[in-house]
């Protein structure tokens, strides 16, 4: 019931999401829409974005648990656990949820962390490399790795700009829409520089 896709480089951090909504779970005659116009993405202050798939009123209430907090303190590190803690006391439908949490870490470089229910909400984070950049993608009724294998990775090597970037991010989803109803082609995008 949703795409996110993050980009994160030595320099920046890149997410961007659809924005279709639809009923779980989704039945043999297709998906039904509640809403096209939900982001999926939620910049949290100036170094930190927080993305989410799969059950997103759980996921609305893991990120939600952020708001119990100064937004304007919070590091990408103590994001990451505060979204851990919350998402072990929501119940989750059969879809599961997948969050993405990306921007500048405690020590200034950019990182790009995972968690998800299929993990346990065990975190996976990643540093930004020089010359190299963190790819990463959620969906909930979708493969998203064949995406991100065909789309991105091979546009990476010529991106000249940030608007390289959200194109190829935003082609990308409008390939996943094109095959799975679930997603839409509502483009929402957040950064971190």
């Amino acid at each position: 019931m949703s795409a996110i896709l993050a980009v994160c480089g030595e320099n920046f951090c890149a997410m961007v999401s659809d924005g279709r909504m639809v009923e779980e779970p989704v039945g043999p005659e297709g998906p039904k829409v509640i809403t096209e116009d939900l982001p999926k993405l939620r910049k949290i202050n100036q170094n930190v974005i927080v993305g989410f798939a799969g059950d997103l009123l759980a996921a609305v209430q893991i990120v939600n648990a952020l708001d119990e907090y100064d937004l304007r303190y919070l590091t990408l590190e103590k994001t990451v656990r505060i979204l851990r803690e919350k998402a072990a006391t929501v119940p989750l439908q059969p879809v599961g949820v997948r969050l993405l949490v990306g921007g500048r870490g405690r020590k200034g470089g950019f990182l790009l962390t995972s968690l998800g229910s299929e993990q346990g909400f065990e975190p996976q984070t990643q540093p930004a490399r020089p010359g190299a950049y963190l790819i990463e993608g959620a969906c909930s009724h979708t493969d998203i790795g064949p995406f991100l294998e065909e789309k991105v990775k091979p546009d990476a090597a010529g991106w000249k700009s940030l608007d390289d970037v959200a194109g190829t991010l935003d082609s990308c989803i409008a390939a996943i829409a094109g095959q799975d109803k679930t997603v839409n082609t509502s483009y929402y995008r957040e950064l971190v520089m």
